[in-house]
């Protein structure tokens, strides 16, 4: 279908500089109630897109449609876009391709499993719930999603490119009820290789953080040492990863601004985006742009090292693409984004740490990170979870608020773990923060 799209284009298209983007996305989907399949649907999703440079200024149309007619149209359509929009130096095509060693994550095994086996995991994650503690007394869904993507690159300067890729996400919530109070907590995961797929790891995460929090009470206003353990360091790395882009700086929309080469963190703190991360989700040879991807350290033991790029942003800031084009499908440009985003494991050791501590709040959970402010690093966040005095609960919290900056996060880090855990394509070992402001009573 694609070879189609591109004959048709280089006889449209003389005289013009042209991007043909093609995805196909093949997604399983299965949802368990009372350990039985209440939801299953499959579906393809495919189309392509068009990118059309007149000079710099740009034209872009998509269709999911691949008859002649559609084809023709689409291709006219960001022909005609690139004629009437405002020409910005930033928009450019990649002229050559830089050979590289593949990197490709495919399960063909089980991508050719019988699907009821592949469905049959969304009922294995309920059943590992519910029999992992008796106070859990629902399991609110337990979903499992299989991704089979293809893509395809091809631009007029002669760059091909063809990845695929295979991803398996698994989710549930649990419901714990104890002495008439009732508490839900979440964990998921996604995986390029559905035997990496830990189901039992999910399970244990959502049943001990929904029975922690049961009959748990707010405390008095204080300053206190934090455990963010992975989950919790992953939603505020996530939440200010927009931060480190180039198109942040463009915008001026990021807390880093002129801070290259400035310590902004703790020692301990380094922080990395790498897109050839080892079976990393957002892993692959190239970016949606044709360049190569790589490591790219952010911030290297505190010091800020630098911004993520697409060819638009290093364009318009001097820099050179770090690539990190990203595409969320064939409806959209390429966007400058985090592939594999991290802290980097440290060596200290949490769980001894938290036998020796007198004191210390481990977030179990975090709520209104959208309102966090990430040209600031503002933040004012509901919170629940546990003290722990020297190894052992002394009581689970919540209804208290921890507010501060994400760079406070960063700078009074004291320990990092060497526990890094991914949640989805972020992650972050356990990082221990040092006064921060718990509001309770």
């Amino acid at each position: 279908m694609i070879e189609k799209v591109v004959d048709i284009a280089e006889k449209k298209l003389k005289g013009y500089q042209w991007e043909i983007f093609y995805l196909k996305n093949k997604k399983l989907k299965a949802e368990s109630n009372d350990f039985n399949l209440e939801k299953v649907s499959s579906a393809e999703d495919s189309g392509f897109s068009v990118r059309v440079l007149n000079g710099n200024s740009q034209g872009f149309a998509y269709s999911t449609s691949f008859t002649e007619k559609a084809i023709e149209e689409t291709i006219e359509t960001a022909k005609q876009l690139s004629q009437i929009t405002s020409s910005d130096e930033g928009n450019y095509l990649l002229d050559k391709l830089q050979e590289t060693e593949k990197v490709e994550y495919f399960d063909t095994f089980a991508v050719n499993l019988p699907i009821e086996e592949k469905l049959e995991k969304a009922i294995e994650l309920e059943k590992l719930v519910k029999l992992k503690d008796e106070r859990i007394k629902a399991v609110r869904s337990s979903t499992f999603i299989e991704n089979i993507v293809y893509t395809t690159l091809i631009n007029s300067n002669g760059i091909k490119i063809e990845e695929k890729g295979t991803y398996y996400t698994a989710m549930v919530s649990a419901v714990a009820v104890d002495k008439g109070d009732s508490q839900i907590a979440w964990s998921y995961n996604s995986t390029r290789f559905l035997g990496d797929l830990n189901l039992e790891e999910i399970a244990s995460e959502a049943v001990f953080h929904s029975t922690s929090l049961l009959n748990a009470t707010t405390i008095e206003t204080k300053k206190m040492t934090i455990l963010l353990a992975p989950h919790a360091m992953t939603e505020l790395l996530s939440t200010f990863s927009y931060a480190f882009t180039g198109d942040a700086l463009i915008k001026g929309k990021t807390l880093f601004k002129d801070k290259i080469d400035e310590k902004i963190a703790s020692h301990k703190i380094t922080i990395v985006d790498n897109g050839r991360y080892p079976k990393g989700l957002y892993s692959s040879s190239y970016d949606a742009e044709g360049v190569v991807k790589k490591k790219n350290v952010l911030v290297e033991n505190g010091v800020f090292k630098g911004f993520l790029h697409n060819l638009y942003t290093a364009k318009k800031t001097g820099q050179s693409s770090t690539g990190n084009a990203v595409r969320r499908d064939f409806r959209s440009l390429p966007s400058v984004d985090i592939t594999n985003f991290y802290v980097e494991a440290g060596q200290d050791n949490i769980t001894q740490f938290l036998k020796e501590a007198d004191e210390v709040l481990y977030i179990i959970d975090l709520m209104g990170l959208h309102t966090a402010d990430p040209i600031s690093g503002e933040f004012s966040l509901g919170a629940s979870g546990i003290i722990y005095h020297k190894g052992e609960v002394l009581k689970s919290v919540r209804g208290i608020t921890i507010a501060g900056n994400f760079l406070d996060i960063l700078k009074n880090a004291v320990l990092v773990g060497n526990d890094l855990k991914f949640y989805g394509n972020v992650g972050s070992p356990s990082v221990v923060v040092e006064g921060l402001t718990v509001a309770g009573e």
